[in-house]
């Protein structure tokens, strides 16, 4: 029998790791934005996020660093922003960059004892981890071999599910959605999970306490799911901004028919989704592609969103028949918001609130005693980098110093604290004008987002071929090319997807001393690169 050991946050437990510390189950999601119960989508199916947010927090303005993959988990995993690490894109790897000598997430809580064990998608997969040990296996991030889940092959062609139009579409790709009725458990994302409950299952036998990864990789598109999960409300499709922002600077906005057309049953539309000129007419975005298989395609993302829930599920199952949930601190994250046709868009890739506002659902170890006030909303801005110092802040240890996010376990302590005054995202597109690269620097307030477009020379692919030294990645603010205002005063819903946003205010007379005061701020207190 073991006794019971105090722990920092005064967690007690006799299923737990032989030291006493809190477990920790770190949960990711390809492409989620924050549409589910927690956030007030009561027509989403979404139990297990609910329950985890009736016994946790739900931090409503959690935003990323920048909205695409690599990037942000870079960001997350690190706790360095994009220009510290030079990841701005898929495909550098941090230890490539600036970060050879870094401690990851994953690797400090190795480090000081926990069994550090992943599944799925963590870090990006490929390159931009390590290839071809990836998910930086070689530098020490994990305590044993990461686990990858075998291909499902719902995601490709089969006997089952034959390609109607073989040799279309780049790589032969399959339909950009697909219900499949084959059971749960059958799936990718499954298999991540089925493992990780070995693991659960089989703590006891461990001294150790764990940090447990699982990445699901849904609701990434192709949106592939179980047949049982399908949404069947009311998409309310499109959304009501199914329309170009009003005064965008051309730099600003997105077209995702680009990627899109790399699914064949985009890519045999006709005419062809990429045919409209978006170069000259922004507004073309929105008759590429027919709103009723936007609509499909919105339901197969929702029904996604329905099967993680029920993976999420599985797993508070396990820790609970094994005894491990009330010592077991559990943080769900998006790695960045996601558009649904707002604006005419898709995806991400942009600066938008729709895609750098992420869900973050934090149920901590130990019973109500240890954390007055479960079951509230967190209001006040924190950023993904805040993640990481977090998780240290909770099991007492000392943060480093040369993590560049703050702990927000003070504002779960004590909802009167103001939090941050402004948090940051950033993305590079190129100068519709001339094809330059720009980079857009956002800033969010509690009443705005602000954004400007600068010029840019840094190379994407090769970040270091010319922006090595940290002043090659100092905005350059004198040579703005485009800049962007929208107001959130009134902002106090949970599910905010096409209310906001859709006029640019930075032009607008009445709104100069706004724009010169946001300006100040955001050149004040852009974060540096570490030198």
């Amino acid at each position: 029998m073991l006794s019971l050991l105090t722990v920092t946050l005064g967690v007690t437990t006799s299923a737990a790791s032989k030291t006493g510390r809190p477990n920790i189950l770190f949960l990711a999601s390809d492409d989620m934005r924050p549409e589910m119960s927690p956030y007030g989508a009561e027509y989403m199916n979404t139990p297990n996020f609910q329950a985890l947010a009736d016994d946790g927090f739900v931090f409503r303005r959690a935003f990323v660093q920048q909205a695409l993959c690599a990037p942000s988990r870079t960001v997350l995993l690190t706790g360095r922003r994009p220009d510290t690490s030079r990841v701005w894109t898929i495909g550098p790897y941090f230890r490539d960059t600036t970060g050879k000598n870094w401690t990851t997430l994953p690797q400090f809580f190795k480090n000081a004892g926990w069994r550090a064990i992943g599944h799925g998608k963590i870090f990006h997969e490929g390159n931009a981890s390590g290839w071809p040990l990836d998910q930086d296996q070689e530098y020490g991030s994990w305590s044993v071999p990461y686990y990858h889940p075998p291909s499902d092959g719902y995601d490709t062609y089969n006997k089952t599910h034959p390609n109607p139009y073989p040799g279309i579409g780049k790589y032969n790709a399959p339909f950009s959605n697909l219900r499949v009725n084959e059971p749960w458990d059958s799936f990718n994302d499954a298999f991540s999970a089925l493992r990780a409950i070995e693991w659960i299952n089989n703590a006891s036998k461990y001294d150790d306490p764990f940090f447990l990864a699982v990445g699901f990789h849904r609701p990434h598109i192709p949106y592939v799911y179980p047949a049982e999960f399908e949404f069947t409300g009311d998409t309310k499709f499109p959304p009501s901004n199914y329309y170009i922002t009003k005064d965008v600077p051309p730099c600003a906005p997105h077209d995702w028919t680009g990627e899109g057309n790399g699914f064949t049953d985009l890519h045999v539309i006709k005419p062809p989704i990429i045919a409209h000129d978006f170069q000259k007419n922004l507004s073309s975005l929105c008759t590429a592609v027919p709103l009723e298989k936007q609509e499909e395609m919105k339901r197969s993302y929702l029904s996604c969103i329905q099967y993680v829930d029920h993976l999420v599920g599985q797993l508070v199952t396990a820790l609970k028949t094994q005894g491990l949930y009330y010592n077991t601190h559990i943080i769900f994250w998006g790695d960045h918001g996601y558009k649904l046709g707002e604006h005419c868009d898709w995806f991400k890739h942009d600066n938008y609130e729709d895609s750098t506002r992420i869900p973050v659902i934090f149920r901590p170890a130990g019973g109500a005693s240890t954390f007055p006030g479960r079951g509230r909303m967190i209001e006040q801005l924190v950023e993904e980098i805040d993640i990481f110092p977090s998780l240290i802040d909770l099991v007492g240890l000392t943060i480093p110093s040369n993590l560049q996010g703050k702990s927000w376990l003070p504002l779960i302590k004590d909802s009167s604290l103001a939090g941050k005054q402004a948090v940051f995202s950033q993305y590079p597109h190129s100068s519709q004008a001339n094809h330059t690269p720009v980079m857009g620097y956002s800033m969010r307030t509690p009443e705005y987002r602000y954004t400007e477009w600068l010029v840019w020379d840094c190379n994407l692919m090769s970040p270091m071929s010319g922006c090595t030294d940290p002043s090659t990645v100092t905005p350059k603010w004198s040579q703005q090319i485009g800049r962007e205002l929208y107001s959130h005063i009134g902002d106090n819903s949970t599910t905010t997807f096409a209310d906001f946003e859709n006029e640019n205010l930075a032009y607008q007379s009445e709104y100069a001393d706004t724009v010169a005061q946001l300006h100040t701020q955001l050149v004040a207190i852009w974060a540096k690169p570490e030198q």
